[in-house]
This record gives structure tokens, C-alpha cells and sequence, in this order.
């Protein structure tokens, strides 16, 4: 003859729980509370692994959610050619920028954050400064009418920053109480021009009260 075994798990209005056990035709019952419910039902999900790919030169951080991927990059140099409106500007001094790429699993980018970091190691408490250029508000880059191209691959994320590093700058979201110098923007950009990089954390930057885990 079968055995009859089965196991009901009943959840009351009040949110307590009862196991009932039948084990060949024995009933038994257990009240348990709803975390030891919960821990049961993890210790039971067994999930694959999750592949990230391989990830750009100087990923920060990958996080996977219901919403996509964010990925945290830092630019790689402390230089380039930026353009202000119909200005060029080569080989640019910045500070250090760190990239964050909100992308859905299409590969779409659907969002990119950006920041300015303290120097030395990076670590969760690492300070950030408040953004001294034009067009990002926040943490939030505007990119105006330029569409970014998906990625198929976290590392294509490295040309996606020089992509965007070589985008025209104009005024939106400029201030000149985002910075020591309290200057117009044309004005900064020239004096900044033929400085050194270290030139922003000693008389540019103004700290932000934030931190590198505020922005991952």
C-alpha cells in the first residue's frame, strides 16, 4: 500500500505559521515564525551563476537588479580634448571622474551618472566633490540629442566614456558656485587650461558631503 505523505504549510490571518506533516498517515503540526518560514524557502532556491562579462579597465562596481546593470568605471586618464560650444580645448587637465551606467539587458543604456572623486584608494568612504563643469545635474549626465550606442560587452563601456568626453559642452546645468573660482564657464575652462590636474583639489573643488557609496 502507498504511503500517504504530504507536507501543508498554512499561514493564519495573524500571519503565524503551521507546518502540517502526514507521514504515512501520521499528522503531525509545528508552529513556526514567518523567518524561519523565509530562511527555509532561501536555503531551498539554488540559483546559476551570473556571468558579468569581461568588464572595462577600472570597473568600480557591478550591481544586477530586476531593472538591468549598473556599472561604476573610472576615466581612465586625467586628460583630453573636451570642446566648449565651438572651442577645442586639447589635452584638458580633470580630476578624478567616475562614470556610472545604468544598462538594461538589451544593452540599451539607459541612464549614465558621473562624479568627481577624492585621490588615493578608493574605498566606500572615498569623498566626492561637486561637479565643476556644465550638464549634469546631481549625479545625472544629460546628454542632450546624442543617442549612446548599446553595448554588447560591459568592457565597450571604455569607448562610451571617450564618446562622451568628446561630446560638445555648452551651459546647461553650469554654475559658477560649483566651484572655488566662482567664474563663468568660458573664463574657468581658460584658466584651467594649462594647470595640473592636482590644481582642482587644491583650489577648484568644493566638497559635496557625499561619498563614492552615496554614488554606487
Amino acid at each position: 500500500m502507498p504511503r500517504k505523505d504530504e507536507l501543508v504549510i498554512r499561514i493564519r490571518p495573524d500571519f503565524t505559521v503551521v507546518v502540517e506533516d502526514t507521514e504515512n498517515g501520521t499528522v503531525s503540526c509545528k508552529e513556526i515564525t514567518p523567518d524561519s518560514l523565509l530562511e527555509c524557502i532561501e536555503a531551498s532556491v539554488k540559483l546559476g551563476a551570473v556571468s558579468s562579462g569581461v568588464l572595462p579597465q577600472g570597473c568600480v562596481s557591478y550591481s544586477k537588479g530586476e531593472a538591468g546593470v549598473k556599472i561604476c568605471v573610472e576615466y581612465p586618464s586625467r586628460r583630453c580634448d573636451i570642446r566648449y560650444e565651438k572651442t577645442v580645448y586639447p589635452n584638458f587637465p580633470l580630476p578624478r571622474l567616475i562614470f556610472g551606467f545604468n544598462i538594461r539587458d538589451g544593452g540599451q543604456i539607459s541612464g549614465v551618472d558621473l562624479c568627481v572623486a577624492g585621490e588615493g584608494m578608493l574605498t566606500p568612504k572615498t569623498p566626492l566633490y561637486v561637479y565643476p563643469f556644465s550638464n549634469v545635474f546631481g549625479f545625472s549626465l544629460c546628454c542632450g540629442t546624442n543617442r549612446l550606442p548599446p553595448v554588447k560587452s560591459p568592457h565597450q563601456l571604455m569607448g562610451v566614456m571617450h564618446f562622451i568626453m568628446s561630446m560638445p559642452n555648452n551651459n546647461d546645468h553650469y554654475s559658477p558656485d560649483n566651484s572655488k573660482l566662482g567664474l563663468e564657464y568660458r573664463h574657468l575652462l581658460e584658466t584651467l587650461k594649462d594647470k595640473e590636474p592636482s590644481f582642482y583639489y587644491s583650489d577648484v573643488l568644493i566638497p559635496s558631503g557625499k561619498t563614492l557609496n552615496d554614488f554606487i
